[in-house]
């Protein structure tokens, strides 16, 4: 696990433990997985290389699934799906933007009304 949070933590810019907060971390390895199988995984983790479009393809989709809680899809492979609630609610576009996903619960009757909180407070810290 520490392995895909560091490859998820590169691609994504946001802290290891910024990823674990909501301990969506093996649902989306199991994803990954799945998808593109344990050998184009391992390749990844390994040492990306820019060059090899078949990774820089899988990069990318890793990068929206932790972003959207959805897969994209690939080459070859099956056509977009939302991953599960939970990851949509947890998908790091809405503490990059300081929001909440839609849908979700806030926190209280009224909430919307208030400003979202500064965009980018603490999300996607550096390293």
């Amino acid at each position: 696990m520490e392995e895909f949070l560091g490859l998820s933590s590169r691609l994504t810019g946001f802290d290891i433990d910024e990823l674990r907060e909501d301990d969506l971390a093996p649902e989306l390895l199991g994803v990954v997985l799945e998808q593109v199988g344990a050998e184009t995984y391992r390749r990844l983790a390994a040492a990306p290389d820019a060059r090899d479009e078949e990774l820089v393809a899988v990069a990318e989709a890793l990068i929206r699934l932790w972003y959207t809680g959805s897969w994209q899809g690939s080459a070859g492979g099956g056509g977009p799906f939302l991953v599960s609630p939970r990851a949509y609610a947890g998908a790091l576009v809405w503490r990059a933007i300081g929001g909440r996903a839609p849908g979700t619960s806030a926190p209280g009757f009224g909430s919307w009304a208030e400003p979202a909180e500064a965009a980018g407070a603490g999300a996607g810290r550096r390293r």
